[in-house]
């Protein structure tokens, strides 16, 4: 094998970067490269055989692993040596092996990516319904000087469930409690997760649950644990002249807000260190802790870029905020963000469906622009958002709508959209557009209505501008879902059979029965409906959704002699992320809004 130690793995679902307690190790995850010479001696087909990619967001990576890189403190003029960990018996399911963290000098705990059965490695971006479990290596001796060190390693809970970030709990050297986040697998892509904790005193495997899935939240209550990650080190510890007490702390979904929340490891207890504000509603997300009372968190707002703040928490649970980084803003920027407002809307007849409402603070927009999250198991929480803010700033009040399926209000409106994708969340889209024309907010009519969306937003909006013609005025799609019988080269095939309703497997197939209920709730069905001009963003490289639906569609408008223009980034993937595309999209974008504006 050959590594390039100064290159470890970047990206935060395999990456990961661990000092060992003593401080004279590092572990953490890179590409493993095969030795093209040796491996052709073997088989000269070594260097042709397939081995599937990582998937979206990870494109050309195929072979994470766990490496450790230790050195002499004593002697600094020695020779640090890197390894490459591997368990002396391989898993009867092929397996990769990231997010590794130190427990002990000689014991660390890693996450195990299992392969489904035919061989494929299903995308992990934005996806935690994916085969992967807790592994616990030993480590062998220091003097142990071999390229790859083979370790005694122990499956240390079920491949029925989706486990990751373990994050361990150390205090003056000792390891006390192993935390990880896990979700059923299979199913919709995102869920309500639970939290799990191990206690190192007792060594007792049998599942210890912090807290569990939550079903249907009360509107005030927790709505559950919604987040992809935890933070690299979660732990707050908070004391009384009394007692001490454990806990982590989650960047997680509440609704239509991020918010920082603490859960206790002895009693499960939930505590919600931002509540809403009556006028701004920023979201939070948590970086880090100190392992004490303090913790570094990012947070935002509709009109109000990203800031990084340090909170101290007093013992009574209050938090005081101290601004460290603040983003240099020209005067009228600022007085432009001022000059706008950000509203939280309940749907009427359609709980828990909301929509969050970025527009003028006179109310002097009618115009109004719907931007669909994408998923469709995802949010749009009261983040800052470039696309939404340039928009709004532009003299248009802007709709994100928080349909059924959206995360941050309890698993029972996640599993209600499966098998009505294009029906319910369509609906529940409509419903906002004529809820807030309703209030005055927004009007209806030529020139009034316009979306913008990508992925499952993108499915939407072509669903919105084929069953409802008449409504919008123009429309933005980045990398859609057109067609969701044609699968093709997505790293997500199991995503078009569950979240339509349909068995997923290693043997299935699509089949004609398959494919005609899959293009009856597709966007292109209603292709010869639409009326409205389009814009259509692809990203080339884009292993999630194939670029060829974009293509087939703008194709397909072409011939019935739509207003359809198509712009093509060579080099961005799924979330066209580029800033040469995300400049590119947002004029493009409101030059065809401007042009149809009334």
């Amino acid at each position: 094998m050959l590594l390039n130690p100064m290159v470890p793995f970047m990206g935060t679902i395999f990456s990961s970067l661990s000092f060992s307690p003593s401080e004279n190790a590092l572990i953490y995850i890179a590409e493993i490269q095969a030795d093209g010479p040796k491996e052709s001696e073997a088989s000269p087909l070594s260097k042709y055989t397939y081995t599937p990619e990582l998937g979206e967001g990870y494109a050309g990576k195929k072979r994470p692993g766990i490496f450790v890189f230790r050195w002499d403190a004593e002697h600094r003029d020695a020779l640090p040596a890197v390894h490459l960990l591997r368990p002396k018996e391989l898993p009867s399911q092929p397996t990769l092996f990231t997010q590794a963290v130190f427990a002990t000098n000689d014991r660390i705990f890693a996450i195990g990516h299992e392969y489904t059965a035919d061989e494929r490695l299903l995308g992990l971006k934005f996806c935690t319904n994916r085969a992967a479990c807790i592994w616990d290596f030993a480590l062998p001796s220091e003097d142990n000087t071999a390229e790859v060190l083979l370790c005694e390693a122990w499956k240390r809970t079920q491949s029925s469930r989706s486990a990751r970030c373990p994050r361990v709990h150390i205090v003056d050297g000792k390891p006390l409690s192993l935390v990880w986040m896990s979700n059923p697998v299979g199913g919709p892509h995102a869920s309500c997760s639970t939290l799990h904790r191990h206690n190192f005193a007792t060594n007792d495997w049998s599942d210890q649950i912090i807290v569990e899935s939550v079903t249907d939240p009360k509107p005030d209550k927790f709505p559950g644990i919604f987040a992809s990650l935890l933070p690299t080190e979660p732990f707050v510890q908070l004391s009384t002249s009394e007692s001490s007490e454990t806990f982590v702390a989650i960047s997680s979904a509440w609704r239509s807000r991020g918010v920082v929340v603490l859960i206790s490891l002895e009693s499960g207890k939930v505590i919600n260190l931002n509540p809403d504000d009556a006028e701004y509603h920023f979201s939070w997300s948590v970086l880090a802790t100190d392992g004490g009372n303090q913790l570094v968190v990012v947070c935002s707002a509709p009109t109000t870029p990203q800031e990084v703040l340090l909170g101290k928490i007093t013992n009574d649970r209050h938090v005081h905020w101290q601004v460290l980084v603040k983003p240099d803003l020209s005067d009228s920027l600022r007085e432009g963000l001022a000059s706008l407002k950000t509203s939280i809307i309940p749907i009427p007849h359609r709980y828990p469906i909301e929509t969050v409402v970025l527009g003028p603070k006179d109310g002097s927009s009618r115009a109004c622009i719907t931007n669909p999250h994408g998923g469709p198991h995802g949010s749009s929480t009261t983040l800052f958002n470039i696309f939404n803010a340039v928009f709004a700033l532009e003299g248009y009040t802007i709709s994100m709508p928080l349909y059924t399926g959206s995360v941050g209000y309890g698993e029972m409106y996640i599993q209600k959209l499966l098998g009505r994708i294009g029906d319910l969340d369509v609906q529940d889209c409509l419903e906002t557009v004529k809820y807030l024309s309703t209030l005055g907010i927004t009007e209806l009519g030529p020139g009034k209505q316009f979306l913008f969306g990508g992925s499952h937003g993108g499915f939407l909006i072509g669903h919105l501008i084929g069953q409802f013609p008449d409504v919008f005025s123009a429309s933005v799609l980045r990398n859609p879902v057109i067609s969701l019988g044609e699968i093709s080269t997505s790293d997500i095939p199991d995503w078009y059979y569950e979240e339509a309703g349909l068995p997923f497997h290693a043997e299935s197939l699509m089949t004609p029965e398959a494919y005609s209920k899959l293009y009856q709730m597709s966007p292109i069905a209603y292709v010869d409906r639409v009326q409205s001009p389009v814009l259509l963003g692809v990203g080339e490289k884009d292993l999630r959704v194939a670029p060829t639906q974009s293509k087939a569609y703008f194709h397909a408008l072409k011939a019935r002699k739509r207003d359809v223009t198509m712009i093509c980034f060579k080099d961005d993937t799924h979330g066209l992320e580029g800033v040469e595309a995300g400049g590119i999209t947002a004029d493009a974008s409101l030059a065809l809004f401007n042009k149809y504006r009334k």
